[in-house]
């Protein structure tokens, strides 16, 4: 699994960074979020009958991706890093920018997760989740509720119907328990090696 991830993730850093290079920085963001936010809600709501699954199984994707990637990003992984280009943390300003991809990451699994739920809802034809007040766009809703998930406020407006509905959710509270644990653990690390760098 930790070679899998390696290598997706080289492969994803190349592709971004060839993008960056020949067509710019912005480019390459748009393109992200294009592909991996934007795309699989597109989807959801074309009117061919597996294009729901391809939406789907993009963000399931992008959650496996930002699993390895918020994994590696914690415990390291040299090869990885040393292609990868990853910067080693000493400045504070170098820290904002790590707190502020970590944020990106976070708002990408909310969005990913909110996809899959939405995916869901269409392939139960309404029965994968109870929504109490459903508004005029079936997307918010869910995408209120993936947010509500993840924080794990939980405030039972919005109810799982069906065992996969309950699976994704469980899901969802794991990672976004771990992200902020792991973000937690590697900031926490990340201190103590700049202050013992100033200490020396």
């Amino acid at each position: 699994m930790l070679g899998t991830w390696v290598a997706i993730l080289n492969f994803l850093s190349v592709l971004e960074f060839r993008i960056a290079d020949k067509l710019g920085e912005i480019t390459a963001i748009i393109f992200h979020f294009f592909i991996f936010w934007t795309l699989p809600i597109i989807l959801l709501y074309i009117p061919i009958k597996f294009s729901p699954l391809i939406g789907i199984i993009i963000a399931l994707f992008y959650i496996y991706v930002l699993t390895g990637d918020i994994f590696l990003s914690v415990f390291g992984h040299e090869k990885l890093e040393k292609k990868r280009g990853m910067i080693d943390i000493t400045r504070v300003q170098e820290m904002k920018e790590e707190i502020i991809s970590a944020l990106v990451k976070y708002i990408g699994a909310i969005i990913s997760f909110a996809t899959i739920f939405n995916g869901l809802q269409q392939f139960s034809q309404g029965n994968a989740f109870v929504v109490s007040h459903p508004s005029h766009f079936p997307y918010f809703d869910l995408f209120y509720f993936s947010l509500v998930t993840i924080t794990t406020v939980g405030y039972g407006d919005i109810q799982p119907a069906l065992w996969i509905s309950k699976a994704f959710i469980i899901t969802e509270i794991l990672f976004g328990v771990g992200f902020v644990i792991l973000l937690i653990t590697m900031l926490i690390s990340v201190y103590i090696d700049i202050h013992r760098k100033k200490m020396e």
